[in-house]
Order: C-alpha cells, then structure tokens, then sequence
C-alpha cells in the first residue's frame, strides 16, 4: 500500500537554494510505488499553473514581513494536516520549523531533518538580533516531540547527541550530474565586462551577512587591479547589509542579482578562475559539492562543516578574517596547477561520497521504520563502492 509522507518547512517548488533544494531532490527520486508525497509551500511563490510530476502541492496563504512569513506559512501548514491532512507520516525540515510539533504530534508521527542550527551562527552576523536566542528553543521540540531525527551536518549532529541525549541519523546532503548553460554564462559575462576564466565568483541563493560576501569584497581591495569579482544572489533580504556592499565594492565588482536559471549558475561556476565560499556558519552546502563537481577551484572558510564535506580538497582560510583571506586568493591566482590537483580531488569525492540515490535510499529506510517499525537505520550514507 501507498504510504501518503507530506513535507513541512518548505517555501517554494521548483527550489531555489537551501532546504527547497534538498526537499525538491527526495521527492523526486521517492518510491512512487511505495510512497505519495505531499509538499506545503508558500502560495504567493508556487502559482497554481506550477505543477511537480507525481507531487500534490498544498498551496498556504501568508503574511509578507521579515519575521513572520515563514512562521506563519508553517503553522498554518501544520494546521491544514491536522484537520484537513490523511497521511501516515510527516517530514518536517529545518529545526527552526519544529514550534509546530506539538500540533502534528496529536495526530501523526513526524521525521525532522535539521539543516543547520540558526543558534550557532555568529551574533554579529544573524538577522535575528534579540530574537536570536528564541531559536535555540525550537531544539528542544526537534529533539524530545519527533519520533526521529535526522542532520544534514556532521557537526550539529554531534552538538544535539552531546547536549540532549538523543540519538541523531547524519544524513548529508548530494548533488547531480550537472549541467552548465556555458554560452548563456558567456553572454552574461560579456554583458558585465568579464572573460571567461578571468573572475573570481561568489554566490549565494539570499545575500546576507553570515554568508560572507563583505570578506571577500575586503580582501580584494589587497589584490591587483587586475583581478575581478562576480557576486550572484538576491540582495533584497537586508537592505542594509546591501547598501554596505555596495559601499564597499569598486568598480571591479560586479552584481548580476539574482540567477533562477540552474544551468547558467553553473556555466558561470565552471567559467570562473577561483570560487570564494566564505560563509561564516553553513550546515552543508550544496554550492560547495556543486563548485567540486564542476571541478573548479576552491577558496573556502575553515568552518567545521566545510572542513567535514571537504576535508582536503580546499584552500581554507580562517573564518571572518580579511587578511587570511586575502593571502589565500593570492597563493591560489599564482599558484594555478596547485588549485587544479585540489579541485580534482574535489571531484573524485563528492562523486563517491555524496550520492542523492543513496542518500534517498536511507530516508526511505528512515520512514520504512516508522512506518512499519522496522529495523534500525545506519548512521553512515557515503558510498562504498
């Protein structure tokens, strides 16, 4: 029998980054014989024309703002499968996401999935502010209200076995075969006055201060004349911080906003001389398995997560600091087949290592166990073959 799984935490299909992405990937790859999804996203993203193959999606109405857009989109998606919802099992992602347990565990049993923990992130660099310590509140429902827990990142979920005594199932996140969109990127460059393997390139799906861009507009402001920067992502989050980048920035920065498209976000990956990922806090970043499997050059921040994903396959820096930075991007412009060897054994392993069918293959033992109380599922993911 069709066992009917619905997904809370989610704002839009198709994904843009982050949790949609990952959510976006096991849906699309679940049992359809075995398994129905369902999806809750955010009405005023997702059209009523949008559809998913093999996909119901529940469309919830919500209020624009800052602070309450998503709360609101999630506990009104908790309450709809409360009273209007027939499922057997619900999946819900992002531990910020968990307030709504205690509604859903009246009626179902819930899977959680945490995606990094907004608590750990540095202080100075969280939109949150007062309400930061808030989120650390919403641990104590993931851990203690779910019938299983799972982490994207190593690192947090040795930090929630050490502090609640729960056991927490690592389960990374993967990446495809990828496919690049080179002349669109070319084009785009052109439009921006950059060549092909001339750039360095940040990007980030929302540009806020915790992902870093300051830094590496900081640290080229030491470098040549010559060495330019493109910067990709969505600006519109935190007005301030944007006008701070842009007061930063000289006129060998460029912004091209927000990429919807895939593929050209890739061809301009793959086109570019160096990637900077100088994220302060991530729980795993599909960016960075992406950078590595389009086998280009890595510069990244020495945050744990980072380091789990790819322990030697990277040039990190210390996190937040300018100037390691800047000597970082500086070996690796002058020191090309040194970034080349690191950036193939990048490859080499998150094409073994970080594998969506495998990793989709242990959510479905993940519910299989809930489901049908089967047996326990090990903790490692990556491929042994």
């Amino acid at each position: 029998m069709t066992k009917k799984i619905a997904y809370i935490g989610i704002k839009a299909l198709p994904a843009n980054a982050g949790v949609d992405t990952v959510v976006e990937k096991i849906v699309g790859r679940l049992d359809r014989a075995r398994y129905a999804p369902t999806v809750y996203v955010n009405r005023a993203l997702v059209p009523a024309s949008v559809t998913i193959p093999g996909v119901r999606l529940v469309r919830v109405p919500t209020l624009p703002g800052k602070y309450f857009n998503a709360p609101l989109l999630f506990l009104l998606s908790a309450l709809h499968a409360l009273f209007l919802g027939n499922y057997d099992l619900i999946n819900v992602h992002s531990v910020e996401t968990c307030f709504v347990l205690p509604i859903l565990r009246l009626r179902y049993k819930v899977i959680v999935t945490a995606h990094g923990l907004l608590s750990k992130e540095p202080p100075e660099l969280s939109k949150w502010g007062r309400l930061k310590p808030l989120l650390r509140l919403t641990e104590w429902p993931f851990v203690y209200l779910s019938n299983a827990r799972t982490s994207v990142s190593k690192p947090d979920k040795e930090y929630l076995e050490a502090t609640y005594g729960r056991p927490v199932t690592y389960l990374p996140n993967g990446v495809d075969e990828l496919k690049p969109d080179l002349a669109r990127a070319r084009s785009l460059l052109a439009e921006h006055g950059l060549e092909p393997g001339k750039y360095l390139l940040f990007s980030a799906g929302r540009i806020v201060p915790r992902k870093g861009c300051h830094f590496v507009i900081e640290a080229l402001q030491g470098l040549g004349p010559d060495v330019r920067l493109l910067v990709i992502g969505d600006t519109s989050h935190v007005p301030d911080y944007t006008a701070q980048l842009k007061a930063l920035a000289d006129d060998r920065v460029r912004f091209a906003g927000f990429i919807s498209s895939k593929e050209l976000l890739f061809g301009l990956i793959a086109l570019s001389q160096l990637y900077v990922f100088p994220t302060t806090y991530e729980a795993m970043a599909i960016t960075l398995l992406e950078v590595a499997a389009l086998r280009v050059p890595l510069v990244a921040s020495d945050i744990p997560e980072n380091r789990v994903g790819l322990p030697d396959q990277a040039l990190f820096f210390r996190s937040a600091a300018v100037a390691d930075l800047r000597a970082r991007i500086e070996w690796a412009l002058s020191h090309e087949t040194e970034m080349k060897e690191l950036a193939a054994a990048a490859y080499q392993r998150v094409a073994h290592s970080y594998h969506w069918p495998t990793i989709v293959a242990t959510y479905e033992q993940l519910y299989d166990r809930l489901l049908f109380n089967s047996r326990p599922v090990a903790q490692a993911t990556e491929r042994t073959d």
